[in-house]
């Protein structure tokens, strides 16, 4: 077993903190200020990933995500959260039956077969976690939208000119 899962979450990261600091005081008494730096931002870096985890065990939740598979016959549903997801149930528009998912894990993804192949296609999918209120979330597949140039200047010098 690690030492780390001795000490409580919160303790771990003031403990962190101290550390870092105490180091890098300890490089710009020694006259090292690029060291001191590298030390402050190393360990800054690594206590803010230590909070986030931490937020993210203290409140787990599902995260759906929806995609069209590649051959545009099947609805790709992923949970990308850190809690399953119950009771799913995806509605998609012009398909009159719904398609009922029991539990969808963490980390794991399912197929749903359409009927035919669509080139786009908006669907609802209704889910719940654990004991909290039914959440709904809509996707919109298969459609992209074409996105604007992003080297285009905002005020065009030089005559810049859009390419037809």
């Amino acid at each position: 077993m690690s030492s780390s899962k001795f000490i409580a979450g919160n303790t771990r990261i003031i403990i962190l903190s101290i550390v870092g600091i105490a180091l890098a005081g300890l490089f710009f008494v020694l006259n090292q200020p690029i060291f001191a730096g590298f030390t402050i931002i190393i360990c800054g870096t690594a206590a803010l990933g230590m909070i986030i985890s931490a937020d993210a065990a203290r409140s787990p939740r599902p995260i759906l995500l929806a995609d069209l598979s590649a051959n545009h016959r099947r609805i790709i549903l992923e949970n990308a959260g850190n809690k399953a997801a119950e009771k799913i149930q995806v509605t998609a528009a012009g398909i009159e039956k719904p398609w009922d998912i029991p539990v969808l894990e963490p980390d794991t993804q399912t197929e749903i077969s359409l009927p035919t192949m669509v080139t786009n296609l908006t669907i609802e999918v209704t889910y719940q976690a654990g004991n909290e209120n039914r959440k709904s979330k809509a996707f919109t597949l298969g459609s992209y939208e074409v996105q604007d140039d992003p080297f285009k200047p905002t005020f065009p010098l030089f005559n810049w000119k859009e390419k037809k």
